[in-house]
């Protein structure tokens, strides 16, 4: 009897949803959890005792295909100009276990930092872009 192999997670089984859509044309989704740790020590000693966490920053980049209607555009996921900035808009941007539906992780409150745009002689236009979230929750990563 044949059985199922599935011991890794690979980028084929993950759906990546940003405000509740998915990109078909999403190529990568990179993640950076930094918390900032500052080293503690006391007056007269050099030694830390500790490394405290003072800011939680999580930031997301990814890179998706250009399509002729663009896409990031469409969703209101990116922003066209200063004037759009300055609405304020945040989304979430979850990734999702393809085989049963389980939020791998879940980054709340983002926002479009900034992005690229890449042109390359016989090669599809790619969009780069850079979210910043306020939280992040999941564990499956």
């Amino acid at each position: 009897m044949a059985t199922q192999n599935l011991k890794v997670r690979s980028g084929n089984r993950i759906i990546i949803s940003l405000d509740g859509k998915s990109i078909g044309t999403m190529k990568n989704l990179r993640a950076n959890d930094d918390y900032a740790p500052d080293p503690v020590s006391g007056i007269g000693d050099i030694h830390v005792v500790e490394h405290v966490p003072t800011l939680a920053r999580h930031s997301l980049s990814c890179s998706t295909a250009v399509l002729n209607a663009g896409a990031l555009r469409e969703m209101g996921v990116a922003l066209e100009n200063g004037d759009d900035a300055l609405r304020g808009l945040v989304f979430d941007i979850v990734v999702i276990s393809k085989d049963d539906g389980t939020v791998l992780r879940k980054y709340s409150g983002c926002n479009y930092a900034s992005g690229d745009l890449e042109i390359t002689a016989n090669q599809v236009v790619m969009a780069n872009a850079q979210f910043q979230a306020i939280d992040v929750t999941g564990s499956g990563g």
